[in-house]
């Protein structure tokens, strides 16, 4: 048996020994007579060796080396003290140098050291170690692991070390202990300087580190340094690949991996050292490396693998081969319905590597599509169409009628899904219906039963569902209810139906989005909020719908008055866009900064949102399922008295509804909308119309009934005549169909108008119940920029929180009445508050107060 075997993680330092290393050597010194140090290259044997040698020396030993030792006849000349033979490097002795020192171990005044590799282990060697038998202790280096670098570093470097230092030494040298001692030394001295840092490179690699890495690697001999290099380029550590790659024997092919290990750069996990892995592959010429990669993708498949990665760096190599190119090809088509953006990298990689660009042109929009870039995906959709000839057409038909969708063009869109093949026709009528052609959509759902080869799928499925559930909406006859609430029950069955496949569905718009739209028309917000948050969990429709579901959970909550809710579903939107919305989120987007400066009677921020809004209905076609955001236009426009600008669109959208046969679920929030344009603008002609489609709507829609209800009400309150009662009646049913704030805002501007007393109490106390029961929050002009800053805390104000409000209604230019029925006070109230501000601020005249005023607010801003 052999005496003791140590397991070393790190080498001696190269200074001179002392503390617990140096204890520990000299221990090996006088414990240790037959001493055998292995390890691979770099971990330390000729530096231990040293330190062995620093320690016999002080022990009164006389030092030689192999080819100094005494013949055992001249040992007595040795000195008193004995003799210690250091043998570095002891794989390469010869027969007679191992016989002469094998003859050296009986005489008990000889002490013997060797260091060698773990491999090769020739005859000489083994004799040597056989000859030592059991009296020999064996010390076993190997590669620092990171608390050992961490001691090394702290060291070395002490305190001036940075964070995260050891784990870049060791991320980047693979622990050899030869390579973090030559860094260290290097950040020591200050000399860690070097070109620009490798891609993933987290270290400054000093220059003269990566010079002395070229220096070994060049110094291998040349099997070694093939088999390092086989590796560097990708080369899994298997026997039979390395063999059949450098063409050798299996055999051969055992021993260039020993030959690997024995030089250090090879670490035990099987992965070479980092930076000798980049030294390596800069120092090979690129077409050798380019070879080697081409033969190891060839060996790999053979054995019936798919080198994905390997393939991958062949595309970045500019390689061109036919198997890489299939390779790519095949994994990017699959991976279209698990990672869109996966599929788009690879089928582009194919390209690289010889696949026709045609070939994979409408699988790359495909895949563009799905990641959110609908740019790109437009233009590689549009190249397949033009051409006769291309192959996957319909496919790239899919990708661009999804794209324009998104982009207001919806009766081109149904064009291209109908050249898509009847498999698409649920998608192809939800885009014919949403421009008024609901004949050619019915006809379509009822040849839908023929998908013309295709497997009835999923989507196909839900496409269905989608398109017969806007149909069911359409219908305004004795049993529309029925109706509404069947079509409701489609599109939200839809929704669920693709929620498992959620990013990999392209599609004209999301069945969440759909069921959203027909809810918010109905006065369903909670089924609006549900499917909505849902699809935004299953991420249905991936990166090109994120921004819809967020600006559709923004309208919801702007309905029912929570404003601040509002704001954060539309920064999630922005976000979620990256860039410019598409022209369909877009109008959404500047009908919700609208209606939200409207409602919190921020004059400047709606004439700014308004500006914007202009532009974006004119990028927009009128259509179906754009009516909410136009409907919230008219309302503003009426209120900056610009409504000719809309009268184009508002006739465009009429025409739209009569070809639809009046669906009284999509008309009755837009004819809300235009009753209170009218009723804002004091128009009785432009009324009329709009309170004759509500009254009609009221037959089948409770929906438009309570509407039509709060717009005779509007018109009387406005008139002065305020009924108490009836008032209070009309607003708690706005609230119990989610129009809370319509409710409470009714309800506090019916207070401001009545002379008597205890109306005005029981219509301000109503206001602010169903403010508090529904979550309303009464914002005043100013705090949606407020709330949006990020700057400090303004100095105190010697106005209160309430006089705050009232300042800012007073600087915007409202009214006593009105500003009592902003915030559910009297005008009484209102009048005792200004009073009180004028006598804080000092203000002598009205128009000093305003002065002062303005500049408390501006100050707090």
């Amino acid at each position: 048996m052999i005496a003791d075997v140590r397991v070393l993680p790190v080498p001696v330092p190269r200074r001179p020994a002392g503390g617990a290393a140096g204890a520990r050597v000299g221990e090996l010194a006088e414990l240790a007579p037959l001493l055998a140090i292995e390890g691979p290259g770099g971990t330390g044997k000729s530096t231990l060796l040293q330190a062995l040698a620093d320690a016999h020396r002080r022990a009164g030993r006389t030092v030689v080396d192999a080819a100094t030792a005494p013949a055992p006849g001249d040992l007595p000349a040795a000195g008193a003290g004995g003799l210690a033979v250091l043998v570095d490097d002891a794989h390469r002795l010869d027969a007679g140098t191992g016989e002469r020192l094998a003859a050296l171990l009986p005489h008990p005044s000889v002490s013997v050291a060797l260091t060698f590799r773990p491999w090769p282990r020739p005859v000489p060697l083994q004799e040597l170690l056989e000859r030592m038998g059991g009296n020999r202790h064996h010390v076993v280096l190997r590669h620092a692991d990171r608390r050992t670098v961490l001691g090394w570093v702290q060291e070395v470097l002490g305190r001036t070390a940075p964070p995260g230092l050891a784990d870049a030494v060791l991320q980047e040298t693979g622990g050899l202990p030869a390579l973090v001692h030559h860094v260290l030394a290097c950040l020591a001295d200050g000399r860690a300087r070097s070109g620009p840092a490798s891609p993933g490179q987290v270290l400054p690699v000093p220059a003269e580190v990566v010079e002395r890495i070229r220096t070994d690697l060049a110094a291998l001999d040349d099997d070694t340094h093939d088999v390092l290099h086989a590796l560097a380029a990708g080369a899994p550590l298997d026997v039979d690949v390395v063999a059949d790659l450098l063409q050798v024997p299996v055999r051969e092919g055992v021993h260039l991996l020993d030959r690997g290990r024995a030089s250090g750069w090879l670490l035990p996990s099987g992965d070479l050292v980092p930076l000798a892995r980049r030294v390596l592959l800069a120092d090979t010429p690129p077409d050798v490396t380019r070879s080697i990669r081409r033969r190891l993708l060839g060996v790999l498949m053979d054995r019936g693998e798919e080198p994905l990665d390997l393939a991958r760096t062949l595309a970045v190599d500019g390689v061109r081969d036919r198997r890489a190119a299939e390779l790519l090809e095949d994994h990017g088509s699959r991976s279209l319905a698990v990672d869109p953006r996966v599929a788009g990298e690879l089928l582009a990689a194919a390209v690289a590597t010889g696949t026709p660009a045609p070939r994979v042109a409408a699988r790359r929009a495909h895949a563009a599509a799905l990641c959110g870039d609908l740019d790109t995906a437009l233009q590689l959709a549009d190249g397949v169409l033009v051409d006769d000839g291309a192959p996957d057409r319909a496919r790239a038909a899919e990708v661009s009628a999804a794209v324009l969708a998104h982009r207001g063009l919806l009766a081109r869109s149904a064009e291209l899904y109908r050249f898509a093949g009847p498999h698409r026709s649920g998608s192809a009528a939800l885009a014919l219906i949403a421009v008024g052609d609901v004949g050619t959509a019915r006809s379509l759902l009822q040849g839908a039963g023929s998908t013309g080869g295709h497997a009835p799928t999923m989507l196909a499925g839900a496409e269905q569902l989608m398109a017969q559930g806007v149909l069911n909406s359409l219908h305004a006859g004795p049993d529309g209810r029925v109706a509404l609430t069947e079509a409701l029950s489609a599109l939200t069955r839809a929704a669920s139906l693709v929620e498992p496949v959620g990013p990999f569905v392209l599609l004209p718009d999301t069945p969440a989005a759909l069921a959203a739209l027909a809810a918010l028309h109905y006065g369903e917000l909670s089924v609006a909020e549900s499917v909505l948050t849902r699809a935004i969990s299953a991420d249905v429709g991936g990166p090109a719908a994120r921004p819809r579901h967020h600006l559709l959970l923004a309208w919801a909550a702007m309905l029912r008055g929570r404003m601040a809710q509002a704001r954060r579903h539309v920064s999630a939107a922005r976000e979620a866009a990256g860039g410019s919305l598409e022209p369909r989120d877009d109008l959404y987007l500047q009908g919700l900064e609208v209606g939200l400066a409207r409602r919190c009677s921020d004059l400047p921020a709606m004439v700014s949102a308004w500006v914007r809004a202009r532009e974006a209905v004119l990028r927009h076609p009128v259509e179906l399922y754009s009516l909410l955001p136009l409907g919230e236009l008219l309302v503003a426009a009426a209120r900056l008295k610009d409504s000719e600008r809309l009268a184009p669109h508002l006739t465009a959208a009429e025409d739209l509804l009569h070809r639809l046969g009046e669906p009284h679920l999509w008309a009755t929030p837009l004819h809300w909308s235009g009753a209170q344009a009218a009723i804002m603008g004091d128009d009785p002609e432009a009324l009329r119309p709009h309170a004759a489609a509500l009254v009609a709507a009221a037959r089948t829609s409770p929906y438009a009934a309570v509407l039509a209800r709060c717009g005779r009400s509007w018109v009387s309150v406005l008139g002065g005549e305020v009924d108490a009662g009836s008032v209070i009646a009309v607003a708690e049913q706005l609230a119990d169909v989610g129009l809370a704030w319509d409710g409470s805002r009714l309800a506090g501007q019916a207070a401001a108008r009545t002379a008597e007393p205890r109306d005005r109490t029981a219509l301000l106390g109503c206001a602010r119940t169903l403010a508090e029961t529904h979550g309303v929050e009464v914002l005043s002009p100013g705090s949606a920029a407020e709330e949006r800053s990020a700057s400090a805390s303004p100095a105190p104000s010697p106005l209160s929180e309430r006089e705050l409000e009232v300042a800012r209604l007073v600087v915007a230019g409202q009214t006593y009445r009105e500003i009592g029925g902003r915030l559910f006070i009297s005008a009484k109230t209102v009048e005792h508050h200004v009073s009180r501000m004028r006598q804080r601020l000092g203000a002598s005249t009205r128009s000093d107060l305003m002065a002062r005023l303005r500049a408390e607010l501006a100050q707090g801003a």
